[in-house]
């Protein structure tokens, strides 16, 4: 077994605590936002009614009352993760690879829910762990690249942090865990392009979250530990899914991530166009007073972003919808906002939609896509401008970062705790939103994780 496998690094990581509490807040922050997401998401009768395998009791308008009626820790993980993706407004992280941290939620609060003698400090360093493990090899290694979805990264950082709680740190069981998720491999990601773009990527993180946490399960039985299953010359995981190439991470395994995760503050939007949105809305009203002298819109963006959700010829559903650059830049500057329903099939405004982003040429800014990748910016870039019919212009508007970009932290924290409140009070009032969110936010590291829980 090399030292450089991912089996060793990531045992190497689970084995010791962080260097210190820097993630303390940035982890309270993670888990509010996530949980405004599952309770927004559980409002939908639709979408509860889907997460929930066991039909057998009766649905309690607050998801965390349904979690103490399911039966395993994959029930849990698999409804609270259905629940924080539906919508598309959990956090992201971006690099080779792209990522929704929140999407390891489920796992590390269904261990945790089961076995609550701990501390708070417990349960947030387990969900900066798994932050960490997929935001950095995400850092490290593309697989949409070679045509695999992201969630195979959930399934391997969720499997892993879930295998180190359940078996109290035995690393040979957590080895035993890392390979078997290597040798269950990653699924496809056609399903997020068209023509086959459908509600899987909204449940596609759940089944993930619930395949590694039944790996580590199986994990348990005293076994091989197939420790040379990633860099097998024959039959490893490299050779047949990365075509020799290296799955490794691309930073040292730490707390940086779960600091640097981006958030979905103010819109429902695929991450690589939310700075386009902000733009935007900011020309809304010059827009809507010139509507009908508009000739185009340009757009000037990164790579990326035009590889992942520019230039779709059809939009068929929602899910192809929210995962469109022009759609969304449209319902933006013909409403001065982006709410969910905008998205779906029976919005009114659809066709006024449909037929502005026609109008809209997207094309790549070397700068910004240069940015996007040196770690030390990490910027997610759009600049947005409006061409008239005679050839004059509005004025370009830049955004360099999102409101949800870590360089804007501060300026976002109010807003995060606005969307957490409107998101809470589809179950709560306001005054016991407003309430929740003061409790969690002053939750100190030595605190009973039953406090947390209740």
């Amino acid at each position: 077994m090399q030292n450089n496998n991912l089996d060793t690094q990531i045992n190497n990581f689970l084995s010791k605590p962080l260097k210190n509490d820097d993630h303390f807040t940035s982890a309270k922050l993670a888990i509010l936002d996530t949980l405004g997401c599952i309770i927004e998401a559980s409002s939908h009768d639709e979408v509860n009614n889907f997460a929930i395998e066991d039909k057998s009791f009766e649905l309690l308008s607050n998801p965390f009352l349904n979690v103490g009626k399911l039966n395993s820790y994959q029930e849990v993980a698999w409804y609270l993760t259905v629940l924080t993706r539906w919508f598309d407004y959990n956090d992201t992280f971006l690099a080779k690879e792209w990522a929704h941290p929140s999407d390891n939620f489920g796992s590390i609060y269904s261990y945790f829910y089961a076995n609550p003698n701990f501390k708070f400090i417990d349960f947030t360093t387990a969900l900066t762990k798994a932050y960490e493990i997929q935001g950095s090899l995400c850092l490290g290694t593309s697989l949409n690249k070679l045509g695999y979805d992201h969630v195979f990264y959930v399934k391997l950082a969720s499997g892993a942090v879930f295998s180190s709680l359940l078996s109290k740190g035995n690393e040979k069981i957590v080895h035993r865990t890392i390979n078997h998720i290597l040798l269950d491999g990653p699924s496809l990601r056609s399903y997020r392009h068209f023509p086959n773009v459908g509600k899987r990527k909204s449940w596609a993180a759940a089944d993930a979250s619930k395949r590694g946490i039944e790996l580590a399960k199986i994990s348990q039985l005293n076994d091989e530990v197939y420790s040379s299953i990633q860099d097998d010359k024959n039959w490893g995981f490299e050779k047949n899914y990365l075509n020799d190439s290296e799955i490794k991470f691309g930073k040292e395994l730490n707390d940086w991530v779960i600091q640097n995760v981006l958030f979905k503050v103010l819109f429902p939007a695929e991450f690589h166009g939310q700075s386009a949105v902000e733009g935007a809305i900011e020309l809304s009203k010059e827009f809507n007073q010139n509507i009908d002298k508009v000739k185009k819109i340009n757009i000037f963006t990164h790579e990326p972003a035009i590889r992942i959700i520019a230039n779709k010829e059809n939009l068929s559903n929602a899910s192809d919808r929210d995962h469109s650059l022009e759609y969304m830049v449209s319902a933006a500057l013909l409403f001065g906002e982006l709410k969910y329903e905008m998205y779906g099939n029976d919005f009114s405004g659809l066709n006024k939609i449909e037929s502005l982003r026609k109008k809209i040429v997207v094309s790549e800014d070397s700068n910004f896509t240069k940015n996007y990748y040196e770690f030390s910016k990490r910027h997610i870039s759009n600049s947005i401008e409006i061409v008239y019919d005679d050839n004059s212009t509005s004025e370009k508007i830049t955004i360099e970062n999102p409101i949800g970009h870590p360089s804007r932290r501060e300026e976002a924290i109010p807003l995060l705790k606005e969307k957490f409140i409107r998101n809470v009070q589809n179950v709560l009032s306001l005054e016991k939103s407003m309430s929740l969110w003061e409790q969690v936010i002053n939750l100190e590291k030595d605190d009973e994780l039953t406090k947390f829980f209740n």
